[in-house]
């Protein structure tokens, strides 16, 4: 018989779970290390728990270097840019160290090399990173070259809490927090901040464009910068990428000048104020002239490169100047003045459309008022100020979040943490805590041979000198065999890489809660067994009927009818009675008075300690409303295997089907094909497939009793 799994208890600690249970697998096998029995537990809590990874950076990059590894500090007890600590002592590497791959920007696809070495040691995490070797892929090339130029050189550690995380200052934490116990799940190479020394470094290398993309975040892309554009003559022309980075350029320069500029007038500010004029020292003197050289130089400079990107600004060449500085105009309103010997010209009705056009374009370009506009183009003219009015203004409204076109797309959207449902708590693994467990192992069947009620083998009374009867006993037996629950859920890779939460530790948690209420439906239901499925509790059991009346009347009267009934049926041999009920009877009960004594509640003492006449009861929302169960949970008998079984694929074809899937293809004529059926190769996706063996049976009839409708 295969030892039965420790489960978590409700509201227990990741660390006290881990710490009985593994007390309980070195109980119960001798032959376990203290180090599998560890990891065994885990693996249980992490099943359970889907704990999310927390990614860490550390920038105090390369310690070392051998001929065939570099060496990293890859996390220590320093406040990082979170404001949380990770304790040194608190790592946990045994499961990491089977596997020790390095990643880049923590993406699984793309493997670098493998870690060795790691250790704490001097307040720090380190390890030893061996690289891919080269000529591995050019890609894997380039890395080791950015690496061995000192240009990667960030390490960042993604794990799991163990214990919960702590406030640093004990009280908030948004102040950071302290992780005292953590697993390292991976370790990858991140990009450090892009700066033009390394991008230059990085470019010397011959490293690629899509490589700088991936370390530089993007800086490397200006070079890929082309317009193109036509001349009025119609024959091509390539506008100068040149000077559109020269553009580019001349405006940062021009932004850290004035920085510059500004910084240093601050510092002749600072320094002038600890000059005492009555006193003044050579160094001081020569400190203030060499800081009004610098200012002088920097001022000149930014001058020069003011002018020079005005002269680099490519001259524009339309119909019409819309001016948009304080420069003199031709007349009052704006417009160029006609000479006297020309006539006005006659301006058509569509033409005043157009106007209205023009000027609603130039102002939102521009940032200017509609009336400013106008009178800047065309002047005081009347009709076109008329057709500006009409056409253009309109009552307003203020920007408000729910307006799409006007506010709505500025609202900012941001992804809480993910709440998860509350699930009723299951009825099956109380129930078969309490009764016999066991796994089929590499068995395909369990016999549970079990005396027959009636009783065949009992003495009788002799007289002297006669025969004794000689009788037979008769057993029966019940026979098990395997059974299990199953689901398959799907997801892109897409989804996969960029959901947040991570999308398959929420599946997991989903399949398990929602199988757990299915599994109850089925436990507590009447329909017999068959070939797929096990029998219900209440399957072959005649309901009983409910005490009328309410109150404690009709509550001592259904814990009566239902004891008797066990009672009976076993002949007084009741092994470990439990009541299923749910959580609104119970509540009942608890708050039921008692006739004779107002505000005397009998049971509240015992529904506080979870049991009702000495039973314990297993409270669950999967029990329907006014149902009570009464069972002898020593009869139960209950067939798992050793954990559910989790699978992951990304080659499997499916038919997508949620109520009769079929084979995919079934021969015949015509031959049977499942539709829709989908490739999870050929569509990038990914499929989580739960196997969870279960089977049980009631061992003796007449252990169940049940009523529906009770009236207190």
């Amino acid at each position: 018989m295969a030892r039965k799994q420790a489960e978590p208890d409700p509201g227990e600690s990741e660390t006290d779970f881990v710490d009985r249970c593994t007390t309980e697998m070195l109980d119960e096998d001798d032959s376990l290390s203290q180090t599998d029995a560890e990891e065994a537990c885990q693996l249980i809590w992490d099943e359970r728990a889907a704990t999310p990874v927390v990614r860490k950076t550390n920038d105090a990059g390369i310690v070392s270097r051998g001929k065939d590894h570099v060496g990293f500090v890859m996390s220590d007890e320093s406040v990082d840019r979170m404001g949380d600590v990770i304790k040194v002592d608190g790592w946990k590497l045994s499961n990491f160290k089977r596997n020790p791959i390095a990643l880049f920007n923590h993406n699984p696809n793309f493997v670098v090399g493998k870690w060795h070495n790691l250790r704490t040691e001097d307040n720090a995490l380190k390890g030893d990173l061996e690289l891919a070797a080269f000529g591995t892929s050019e890609r894997v090339d380039e890395i080791r070259r950015l690496v061995e130029a000192g240009i990667l050189k960030a390490v960042s550690v993604g794990f799991k809490p163990l214990a919960k995380p702590e406030p640093r200052d004990g009280k908030d934490p948004w102040n950071g927090v302290t992780f005292s116990k953590q697993e390292l799940i991976e370790t990858s190479l991140v990009s450090v901040p892009a700066n033009a020394n390394a991008l230059a470094i990085a470019k010397s290398l011959s490293t690629s464009r899509s490589t700088l993309d991936l370390v530089f975040a993007g800086q490397g892309n200006r070079d890929q910068v082309v317009t193109r554009g036509g001349s009025p003559a119609g024959k091509p022309t390539l506008l100068s990428t040149e000077r559109s980075r020269s553009m580019s350029t001349l405006s940062k320069r021009i932004e850290e000048g004035q920085q510059r500029l500004v910084s240093l007038r601050d510092r002749l500010t600072e320094h002038l104020a600890t000059v005492d004029d009555s006193n003044v020292t050579d160094e001081q003197m020569t400190i203030t002239k060499e800081l009004n050289e610098r200012i002088a130089s920097a001022d000149q400079l930014v001058i020069s490169l003011k002018d020079s990107e005005r002269s680099l600004t490519p001259a524009t060449t339309t119909a019409m100047t819309v001016r948009t500085t304080a420069e003199p105009m031709a007349t009052k309103g704006g417009a160029v003045a006609r000479p006297f010997n020309i006539a006005p010209k006659k301006v058509e009705p569509l033409e005043f459309l157009v106007r209205s056009g023009v000027v609603q374009f130039f102002s939102h370009t521009l940032k200017m008022p509609i009336d400013a506009v106008r009178e800047r183009i065309y002047g005081d003219d009347e009709a076109t100020r008329v057709v500006c009015d009409w056409t253009l203004k309109a009552a307003s409204a203020p920007a408000m979040t729910t307006v799409t076109g006007w506010a709505a797309e500025l609202v900012q959207t941001v992804n809480a943490d993910f709440m998860a449902t509350l699930m009723p708590s299951s009825v099956f693994p109380s129930l078969s805590a309490m009764g016999l467990g066991l796994t089929f192992g590499a068995n395909g069947k369990i016999n549970l041979p079990t005396r027959n009620a009636t009783p065949t083998i009992a003495g009788s009374f002799v007289g002297e000198g006669n025969p004794i009867p000689v009788r037979q006993a008769a057993f029966s037996a019940v026979i098990l065999t395997p059974k299990k629950m199953a689901v398959i859920t799907t997801w892109t890779k897409e989804m996969d890489m960029h959901s947040i939460p991570a999308i398959e530790g929420l599946l997991r948690q989903a399949i398990q809660e929602d199988t757990a209420v299915s599994l109850d439906a089925v436990l507590l239901d009447a329909n017999a067994a068959t070939v797929v499925r096990p029998p219900g509790l209440r399957n072959g059991v005649a309901g009983l009927t409910p005490t009328a009346g309410g109150g404690f009347t009709a509550l001592v009267g259904d814990i009566k009818a239902l004891t008797g009934a066990i009672l009976t049926a076993t002949n007084g041999n009741i092994r470990k009675m439990a009541w299923l009920m749910n959580p609104m009877q119970a509540l009942a009960i608890s708050l039921t008075q008692a006739p004779s004594a107002i505000g005397v509640f009998p049971f509240a003492a015992e529904i506080a300690a979870g049991n009702l006449r000495g039973f314990p009861i297993i409270v669950s929302g999967t029990v329907p409303v006014g149902t009570v169960i009464a069972i002898d949970a020593a009869d139960f008998v209950s067939v798992a295997g050793d954990t559910p079984r989790f699978e992951i694929s990304d080659q499997a074809t499916l038919h997508m089907e949620d109520t009769t899937p079929l084979a995919i293809g079934t021969a015949g004529s015509p031959a049977t094909v499942a539709a829709p059926a989908m490739s999870l190769f050929q569509t990038d996706s990914l499929a989580l497939r739960l196997i969870m063996p279960v089977n049980w049976a009631q061992r003796r009839a007449g252990t169940v009793a049940w009523v529906a409708g009770v009236t207190w």
